[in-house]
């Protein structure tokens, strides 16, 4: 009996611990982001809210703010590093300005598979970005998106070969890497906000973009747009973070909790990735949108590699950090 006494005395002692720990925390978490809520920006912060809000029985509200209602991403991730927004969800090139070495992350044909992406975002080679991201960028990385493939759209033409890019315009996020990824191939690459891609296309300042079938459909592009090539060149990981001021500020309860939700949040968002893909593809295939493969993309990932990696290696962090990095993902 005064074992069970001791045990219960226990028990409530650990409870009453961790109610008083979670007391000192915030009571609301904001997360802005660029996508639309129905986008895999939107699966990660989606399932990231209900396991917060679940694991705190409600105490701790996570509120989302989709498709740029904070400001632009680049808006974002400042107040992020200054601690005036908790958390947001950005496209990695976006991060780069900020944290050159993410920049590993954006070049081309980095991963062969997706054996060589969930390796590339899990295990050491997270532990790797994200100790970038805390130390350069004032900011930590919870989980990453699995945002498939950048595949490029436009309202001209269909792209079978290197020859059908040549000189047409595509908006790309403002990325030395991707940059000059574009020009290899002869294309013309513009650097546009994502907030103004919509109106770019529609008003024709460019003719195409590039991303997966997901966040196309969810941004409407197939308004405007009239076919799709997949090109394999950049698998998009993009990362949930939150600010480093308000990490340090959280108690050692709420700290272990944010992580373990952004680990598993990305794991939903694989599985929401591999089937919602697919459902995209078809609706989108469905309403009218040509979707071709490349003829020779051998030859658009021999020119990438030999003319961007070169010149952009001591700009994600010199031969030792991508050495290391392409040994986590097991190509090296």
């Amino acid at each position: 009996m005064f074992r069970k006494a001791l045990v219960l005395v226990a028990l409530v002692a650990m409870m009453a611990v961790s109610t008083a720990s979670f007391a000192q925390d915030p009571t609301v978490l904001r997360i802005g982001m660029g996508d639309p809520i129905d986008s895999e920006m939107g699966a990660i912060a989606t399932r990231f809210k209900e396991i917060v809000e679940g694991r705190t029985d409600g105490k701790v509200e996570v509120q989302i703010f989709p498709s740029g209602q904070l400001g632009d991403e680049t808006e974002m991730i400042q107040n992020v590093r200054r601690g005036n927004l908790d958390m947001a969800v950005v496209g990695i090139a976006n991060t780069v300005p900020f944290v050159k070495k993410l920049g590993i992350l954006t070049l081309p044909y980095l991963f062969d598979n997706m054996y060589d992406v969930v390796r590339g975002a899990t295990g050491p080679a997270h532990e790797m970005l994200n100790e970038f991201a805390v130390k350069e960028g004032g900011f930590r990385v919870l989980g990453w998106t699995y945002t498939d493939y950048r595949y490029l759209s436009n309202s001209k033409r269909p792209i079978k070969s290197l020859a059908d890019v040549k000189d047409m315009k595509f908006r790309v996020p403002q990325s030395a890497v991707i940059l000059e990824t574009y020009r290899s191939w002869g294309a013309n690459p513009v650097p546009i906000s994502w907030a103004e891609t919509f109106t770019a296309l529609q008003q024709g300042v460019v003719d195409g973009q590039c991303y997966g079938y997901i966040t196309f459909q969810a941004a409407k592009f197939n308004e405007v747009q009239k076919y799709i090539t997949e090109v394999h060149y950049t698998y998009q990981l993009q990362p949930m973070m939150i600010s480093e001021r308000l990490y340090k500020k959280l108690s050692p309860e709420m700290q272990q909790l944010v992580v373990e939700a952004g680990r598993d949040a990305q794991e939903y968002c694989l599985a929401f990735q591999l089937v919602d893909a697919g459902r995209a593809k078809a609706e989108l295939i469905a309403s009218g949108i040509q979707i071709d493969t490349l003829e020779d993309e051998a030859e658009w990932k021999k020119l990438a590699v030999e003319n961007v990696w070169p010149k952009m290696t001591d700009f994600v962090g010199g031969q030792e950090v991508l050495d290391r990095y392409l040994g986590y993902i097991g190509k090296k």
